[in-house]
């Protein structure tokens, strides 16, 4: 899957990217988050947004101090980790305007509140925290409600979302593209219509 001037091949983590050692938040959360951008922004056909969302989901969870429920971790990803990847993410077609889109989307996903529809930064904020919300579904089958979500089309998405769960829960995926090649190996629920 790939996007003019971009390569998701490319964005691949280790566990020194993140602040805090974790299961719940760390590689293979981030990892099925990048998926869900790419694949719900493909169906939404936000080929700008969805890589700008992308680059937010790769650097949304770095900053996190523990597992807990916290509402900052978000802005501490903007501080301290976009300023690392932004010439990495210029390298991949963001120009400085996008940049603070990046930033903007990484801080208000953790944030109790979504931007307003009118926003010039709304979609690409809004699928970086439906495709979070996405993976909620590991945190229990009760802990994705739907009605939270912000697109019409990421309730479709609810199925791929368990499946990708299910088959790539307690595996150590070290590279996106292995994470790709399971979400491409499941039954492709995303060919609906949104």
């Amino acid at each position: 899957m790939s996007l003019a001037g971009f390569d998701p091949g490319k964005f691949n983590l280790n566990q020194g990217h993140f602040d805090h050692d974790s299961l719940l938040h760390g590689i293979n959360h981030t990892y099925r988050v990048m998926c869900h951008v790419l694949f719900l922004g493909k169906k939404l056909g936000w080929e700008r947004e969805t890589r700008l969302a992308f680059c937010a989901a790769f650097i949304h969870d770095m900053s996190r101090k523990h597992d807990g429920y916290c509402t900052k971790h978000g802005y501490w990803s903007m501080r301290d980790k976009l300023p690392v990847f932004t010439e990495f993410f210029l390298s991949q077609g963001a120009n400085t305007y996008e940049i603070k889109e990046i930033g903007t989307a990484v801080r208000n996903h953790s944030e109790g509140f979504d931007l307003s529809p009118d926003h010039p930064f709304y979609k690409t904020t809004a699928l970086l925290k439906d495709a979070d919300a996405l993976d909620r579904i590991r945190l229990g089958e009760n802990n994705l409600d739907p009605t939270f979500l912000r697109l019409k089309a990421t309730a479709k998405f609810i199925p791929f979302a368990i499946e990708l769960f299910r088959n790539s829960d307690h595996r150590k995926i070290a590279l996106f593209s292995d994470m790709i090649s399971i979400a491409e190996s499941i039954t492709d629920v995303t060919s609906e219509q949104p």
